[in-house]
């Protein structure tokens, strides 16, 4: 006998059984609440005939839905797709997607359909979520990669009411960054968030999460969308310094006063610091980064183009849509930004030549003004040049900046490439070109994890990996070492062989790769 297909109508008077308990109206929260806990504990038969348990979530969803269209709401939505052409994902995507979590696997799966999408873009091929979850799923390799990944939970926190409300800025960090050259800096993001929207309003790559920074992140934001009522920070030193909370009161935005280490209350910040990590900073290890503008170009990438359209599961939608393009109704004037957060400064200036150290710089006062105790003013971020007040008519005059002479020591500054000439291999890459319109090729397309395993299995004459621990040897030397070039990884493995010859451990194999790789110039 067939099983016959449940209809619409039954599905609907199904779902209505279930929350028909819960449904009169003097029935009290607590007391609806505990009927619908009653009914999601237990297994119930589905029309379909599996037998599993409905979550409260979902039933309070029904619930929800039957008060707003009835019972005619329950019906089950019909596919957006029907009657059309249904394509199936081509499995060059799914083994992509693959490789991409074999080299990588504690990337989020919507980090890696961004960079999918990106990859494919030519294509034009469509890359539904659930169908991507689903054919890893019935992968054989996909347990492995599983098995791997840390889920953490996610808490919820007060919701300010209205865009720019409330804004809160933190820095994360600091985290290794290797450069072209081989030198590992650490490096510092600052951010501004909007607390209603969850938007970032601005961020940048700082080597120090000083005084400049944080004054340079917060005008970024304010000449954009203008000033908060309200702002979040901890209790850091330069939040907590004179001329960042003078400037703010002179801007009228009031600083929430917080505890020290109490990170709770900046909830929201924290959170997008942990998809900050799993999304950019995590995947640092497999980009190839020119400088410090290029790892800026990479962070505005992956907030333009995954973190601000991404669906955020505390307000049901995106922050991009959230915010809107919503600007603060207390604009002000570059002038007025720039002259708040000002820094006054007293020094004497040189009786004979009128110098005066100021920001790590030396600096000539008019001649008139030698030899007296002057008031300077400074620009944190020293974006523009000090200026010194005059005595008696309290006018602002420019200084002249010293000659650098060559007994100084001090280099030529050499010259700096353009913005569209930083380039580097790696996903973030891609997600950027993408995001900001620009193609480039990706070179050394599909060399990665599963090339290694089969070099491997060559040298060692076997199957590889063999066992779970083999497998997690291989990933971790992938993960450390990688990304391999393909030409000299194959030359590299055809010297070894000859070397130690075949059918030896993989370690051994692994090991001298490694210091070949070591060896080679930076």
């Amino acid at each position: 006998m067939s099983k016959q297909t449940p209809t619409p109508k039954s599905i609907a008077l199904w779902r209505y059984e279930l929350i028909e308990e819960a449904l009169p109206a003097d029935l009290t929260k607590p007391e609806r609440g505990k009927i619908l806990r009653q009914v999601c504990k237990s297994p119930v038969r589905w029309p379909t005939g599996a037998s599993r348990r409905v979550s409260l979530a979902t039933l309070y969803r029904w619930l929800r839905t039957y008060r707003q269209q009835g019972l005619s709401g329950l019906r089950p939505r019909p596919r957006k797709d029907k009657g059309l052409p249904r394509r199936r994902l081509p499995e060059e995507v799914v083994a992509s997607a693959l490789r991409h979590l074999e080299e990588d696997p504690t990337q989020p799966l919507t980090f890696l359909i961004q960079v999918l999408r990106a990859e494919f873009r030519e294509q034009k091929i469509k890359i539904p979520r659930s169908t991507l979850q689903r054919r890893l799923k019935a992968h054989a390799g996909y347990a492995r990669v599983k098995r791997a990944r840390a889920h953490r939970q996610r808490r919820g926190r007060f919701v300010a009411s209205t865009p720019h409300a409330i804004w809160q800025t933190d820095a994360k960090g600091p985290f290794p960054v290797r450069l072209a050259t081989g030198v590992v800096i650490a490096v510092h993001v600052l951010s501004v968030l909007d607390d209603a929207t969850r938007a970032i309003l601005s961020a940048l790559v700082v080597l120090s999460p000083d005084l400049g920074a944080a004054v340079r992140a917060f005008r970024e934001a304010a000449l954009r969308w203008g000033l908060p009522d309200r702002l979040y920070a901890d209790r850091a030193s330069i939040f907590d310094s004179h001329a960042f909370r003078a400037g703010l009161a002179v801007l009228g935005a009031h600083r929430i006063k917080t505890k020290p280490r109490n990170a709770p209350v900046r909830g929201k910040i924290e959170a997008y610091h942990r998809v900050l990590g799993l999304w950019f900073t995590r995947r640092l290890g497999r980009q190839e980064v020119a400088d410090l503008l290029h790892l800026q170009q990479l962070l505005d990438g992956v907030i333009g183009a995954l973190y601000q359209p991404h669906t955020h599961r505390g307000i049901k939608t995106s922050p991009q849509d959230a915010l809107g393009g919503a600007v603060s109704e207390r604009v002000v004037p570059p002038a007025q930004l720039h002259e708040a957060f000002l820094q006054e400064k007293r020094k004497k200036a040189h009786p004979t030549t009128g110098e005066v150290e100021l920001q790590g710089a030396t600096w000539i006062v008019p001649d008139a003004l030698r030899a007296k105790r002057l008031d300077f003013l400074l620009d944190p971020t020293q974006d523009s040049p000090p200026l010194v007040v005059e005595p008696g008519t309290e006018r602002r005059l420019p200084l002249r900046r010293a000659a650098i002479r060559p007994e100084d020591g001090v280099d030529q500054a050499e010259p700096v490439p353009a913005e569209s000439d930083r380039w580097g291999k790696g996903p973030l890459q891609t997600i950027y070109d993408d995001w900001a319109g620009r193609r480039h090729p990706q070179a050394e397309p599909g060399f990665g994890l599963p090339e290694l395993y089969t070099l491997l299995a060559q040298a060692a004459e076997r199957v590889v990996p063999r066992s779970e621990r083999e497998a997690a040897c291989v990933q971790r030397f992938y993960r450390e070492q990688g990304p391999l070039p393909r030409v000299a990884t194959e030359a590299a493995f055809t010297a070894l062989v000859a070397e130690l010859g075949s059918g030896r451990a993989l370690k051994t194999y692994l090991d001298a790769l490694a210091s070949r790789i070591q060896r080679r110039p930076s």
